[in-house]
């Protein structure tokens, strides 16, 4: 929410990506090269979440 980045990481060789200890609470996640994505998720405690990411070129 005040903009802080919390983590970085790098995907795995087929794309999957994985945050650890996420306290709860609202994030956005950015896929960045490519042309840049994000999505807003919600984080609950103790849980698990999942989302894709469609990324894609430019025209």
């Amino acid at each position: 929410v005040a903009g802080n980045v919390v983590d970085t990481l790098t995907t795995g060789p087929d794309g999957t990506f994985r945050f650890v200890d996420l306290s709860s609470g609202e994030y956005t996640v950015i896929a960045a090269g490519y042309p840049p994505v994000a999505t807003v998720l919600q984080v609950a405690g103790g849980g698990r979440t999942e989302r894709d990411l469609q990324l894609g070129h430019g025209d």
